[in-house]
């Protein structure tokens, strides 16, 4: 699903206007950058958590030419999902496998 459907589908869901459900998404994803990115959680009931992850600066060697680079830290946002998500999906899935 690309981002013009799912902001449909967003609209239709919440019965609102398409700009609107963007500016909703739009509001979502800066909260999941400011959170994230100062390693907190952000937890949504019954749907799973994002959290903010600080990976360490890391020497690696570039196995092609044998220099070794300096990769910086950086956040990782990694996403945990909910057990109704996870419920819900293997639900699903079982019956398409058996259609």
């Amino acid at each position: 699903m690309d981002a013009k459907n799912f902001t449909s589908t967003i609209a239709k869901a919440a019965d609102c206007e398409p700009s609107q459900a963007a500016e909703l998404l739009k509001a979502f994803a800066n909260i999941l950058k400011e959170e994230c990115g100062a390693e907190r959680r952000v937890a949504i009931p019954g749907f799973g958590s994002f959290e903010g992850v600080k990976q360490e600066e890391e020497v690696i060697t570039d196995l092609a030419t044998g220099h070794q680079l300096l990769l910086p830290p950086s956040i990782e946002i990694r996403f945990t999902a909910g057990g109704s998500l996870k419920k819900h999906i293997k639900e699903n899935h079982g019956k398409e496998g058996q259609a």
